[in-house]
């Protein structure tokens, strides 16, 4: 399957002598929070620039080899600045968590690793100008993590938004392998809200289900908060990725969902649901909200 590909091309180069940028945002993500969904649709409406995971680090190689930037940190964030913010004056990038611990590590000089309880972000505004951070997240966990789990499987991160849906892969169902997604999604969120509290700052917040219900309407509304104004005149493109949801990926949730239930485990985003809630047939459901709705439509 082909995968949406990050705008990494030099038509989202800045012009040449365009001033620098006047501010910055972070989006800062789990993955398949729909961070991916987000920052294609801010990028289609060029008020931003574009909007990618810059400290990926196949994003990160392919940029340097192409600006020809020097060895470091310094110099691939001073391309970047000039070539991915200086247009519209103002530089985005999104970051995962354990993508800002290793631009943290690189940045103060440590070795990789986990970092403390509590971090400073002083950091990060040493290297962008005036960040303002956007979380975006997603309040089905486990519907994330098993399109985690998926997507690491099949190498499927995304697909075109075309008239007819490519065949792919299905993962197998693994109940250890979607639980250490979920395990590694909720890491993330811990580390996230105790970024945001020990630093004082209130990020902006999108949430998938609310960007996946009224896509052009979260936008808008998030462009407004960033740029002001302007946000009322520009175009936001229809989606450019398909929902990767299948009859599948509902049986895997239903027996996941079971399968947590059976071992014991607390499921906050489930607290309703019990075991003798559900009978032996398959069911189908999704979580809506705080709580796990169950139908009784056979699979």
């Amino acid at each position: 399957m082909s995968n949406l590909a990050a705008p990494l091309g030099p038509e989202h180069d800045s012009a040449p002598g365009a001033t620098s940028p006047r501010g910055s945002f972070i989006i800062c993500s789990t993955q398949r929070s729909g961070s991916g969904l987000l920052c294609r649709g801010l990028t289609s409406t060029r008020a931003v620039g574009a909007v990618t995971e810059y400290f990926n680090p196949t994003n990160r190689e392919a940029l340097t080899a192409r600006w020809r930037c020097a060895p470091g940190l310094d110099a691939y964030v001073a391309a970047l600045l000039a070539q991915r913010g200086a247009q519209d004056g103002i530089f985005a990038t999104k970051l995962h968590w354990d993508q800002l611990q290793h631009l943290r590590s690189e940045a103060l000089g440590l070795e990789p690793g986990e970092p403390e309880f509590e971090i400073s972000a002083r950091f990060l505004s040493k290297l962008f100008p005036d960040p303002i951070y956007v979380h975006v997240l997603r309040r089905d966990v486990n519907r994330q993590a098993i399109s985690f789990w998926k997507a690491l499987r099949t190498g499927a991160w995304s697909q075109p938004n075309a008239e007819a849906p490519e065949a792919r892969e299905e993962a197998p169902y693994s109940f250890e392998g979607i639980d250490r997604c979920r395990r590694l999604i909720e890491n993330a969120e811990v580390h996230w809200d105790r970024f945001f509290r020990f630093n004082g700052i209130e990020p902006l917040e999108v949430v998938y289900e609310d960007l996946e219900a009224a896509y052009e309407l979260t936008i808008r509304s998030l462009l407004e908060q960033l740029v002001g104004g302007q946000a009322r005149d520009v175009e936001i493109s229809a989606p450019q990725s398909a929902k990767m949801r299948s009859d599948r990926s509902e049986v895997m949730l239903e027996r996941f969902a079971r399968d947590r239930q059976v071992r014991g485990l607390e499921n906050p985003l489930a607290p309703d649901v019990r075991l003798e809630d559900l009978d032996a047939a398959p069911v189908q459901g999704a979580t809506t909200g705080d709580k796990h709705t169950v139908s009784r439509a056979a699979v």
